[in-house]
């Protein structure tokens, strides 16, 4: 595991605000070439992404905030209706999920347990599910159908700072 030191911050969150444009940096190394981006895994999922008739996004706590962020940009943008679902909840109800329809899973570490469930639900459920996570082979990541690594690097801090704007970069 990879040991984080505070260096001459007074606090991890500090730290971590003061490295996001590193992160940032990380998130799409590698990513863009010819003016294309590339991102993991989704790419192969173009279509069905264009072609779905609702598109569901599901995390907890800052990565639900992430999700709010881009139920505003893939509304106005893909003309897709978006439904912003905490995790959580989405669990312990019993959610409509169509076949066809489009599920982002978002979460930083890639194994908190309720996007972890929720993730089964809309997978068992026919939806074409595409996870964003910070953490490489972590159980979402394995779960989805692809995905994206946000490479943001490790968080200490129990306010997500470089995971939330890398969620939101490759969201946007």
């Amino acid at each position: 595991m990879q040991r984080v030191e505070l260096g001459n911050y007074e606090t991890y969150m500090l730290k971590e605000i003061m490295e996001q444009p590193d992160s940032l940096s990380q998130t799409m190394l590698g990513r863009i070439k010819d003016d294309k981006i590339t991102l993991g895994g989704i790419q192969s999922y173009t279509k069905p992404l264009l072609d779905t008739k609702r598109i569901i996004i599901i995390g907890c706590g800052t990565s639900w905030h992430a999700g709010l962020v881009a139920e505003y940009f893939f509304e106005k943008y893909l003309k897709v209706p978006v439904e912003v679902e905490y995790a959580s909840e989405f669990r312990y109800r019993f959610p409509i999920i169509n076949e066809g329809d489009v599920v982002f899973v978002i979460s930083q570490s890639g194994e908190t347990a309720d996007t972890l469930e929720a993730t089964r639900i809309a997978k068992k459920k026919g939806a074409v599910v595409l996870g964003i996570v910070n953490a490489v082979g972590s159980s979402i990541a394995r779960l989805t159908d692809e995905g994206c690594y946000l490479h943001a690097g490790p968080e200490i801090g129990v306010a997500s700072t470089k995971a939330f704007t890398s969620q939101l970069m490759v969201l946007l």
